[in-house]
């Protein structure tokens, strides 16, 4: 067995290269806002059938994984038992808090875009660009984050572009990942309703950009108050008091409200159009896009496309 760990006197990018055994990775630094660096690195190598050890430190950063080939691998635990082994396969990511550190054993072909994000660049999105404040992030193993793997797609070509183009390009996706990542896997701290028992424009603004993110996989009130830092309670009677509606009154409107806007601006099918807006089939979709619109979707896309 190998174990890699990091050497402190590199950079984020050479240490992260350097803990999966690879001497020379292509990575790019990025600043969306302020002084926060946001790192992606590509990684790239190839394991024997032996298990191989990668040790993370500590670190008040999270660490993003896009798998770009399948990959093989376990969690190593603190106790250094391992979970089962595991195939996550392309396209799907990963992500973890590196706040105590991780380990992973891989074994096999790797390679993955890993992007490091330091706890800094959301304090700074809160203070800078005026985004709700997050705590910490939910960690997600082996998901399938379509943003996420558009932006890598997106990222790839820019390793070997011209640095007077790339660094045009990359503040403006460094951000959008930042903010997609806050939205909808953040976790805001404890809130609390004002004395009018109405939320703050910012409460209002997490509450449904977790919301707008999390729609395509459900989203039960009872995970959009976790997330958000309410109670159940306090949740559902500071959004109808601000807004006038229920919170499943405003998921069901705003699904609506995004089919409408995926139906004009998209080629996309109405079936992936039900899955992105969180309709459990096409036909639940046509169902009550027509009874609250009053005519069918592809008679709506007809007349409204862009």
């Amino acid at each position: 067995m190998i174990e890699t760990h990091m050497s402190e006197a590199l950079t984020i990018s050479e240490r992260i290269a350097a803990c999966f055994g690879i001497n020379a990775a292509r990575a790019l630094a990025i600043r969306p806002l302020y002084k926060a660096k946001l790192a992606v690195v590509h990684l790239e190598h190839s394991y024997d059938s032996s298990e191989h050890t990668i040790v993370l430190p500590a670190d008040d950063a999270f660490l993003v994984m896009l798998y770009l080939v399948d990959v093989d691998h376990c969690d190593v635990l603190p106790d250094g038992a391992r979970t089962p082994r595991k195939t996550y396969s392309r396209g799907s990511m990963c992500l973890i808090s590196l706040r105590n550190g991780a380990a992973i054993s891989v074994r096999g072909r790797f390679e993955a875009l890993a992007f490091h994000i330091p706890s800094a660049l959301f304090v700074e999105l809160a203070e800078e660009a005026g985004e709700p404040r997050i705590d910490d992030l939910t960690t997600c193993r082996g998901i399938d984050d379509q943003v996420v793997r558009n932006i890598g797609a997106a990222l790839i070509p820019m390793f070997d572009m011209p640095d007077e183009v790339r660094d045009t390009l990359l503040p403006h996706i460094g951000l959008a990942l930042s903010a997609h990542l806050a939205h909808r896997y953040g976790r805001s701290p404890i809130q609390h309703l004002s004395g009018t028992g109405r939320l703050s424009p910012l409460q209002e603004k997490r509450i449904k950009a977790y919301i707008a993110a999390n729609l395509s996989g459900g989203t039960p009130v009872d995970k959009i108050a976790e997330a958000c830092g309410f109670s159940v309670d306090e949740l559902c009677s500071g959004f109808l008091n601000t807004t006038g509606q229920s919170v499943s009154e405003w998921i069901s409107s705003y699904r609506i409200s995004r089919a409408q806007s995926q139906l004009s601006r998209t080629g996309e099918t109405i079936a992936r159009i039900a899955e992105e807006c969180g309709f459990p089939d096409e036909n639940e979709l046509v169902a009550t896009f027509t009874r609250v619109v009053g005519v069918h979707p592809a008679a709506w896309r007809s007349s409204n496309r862009h």
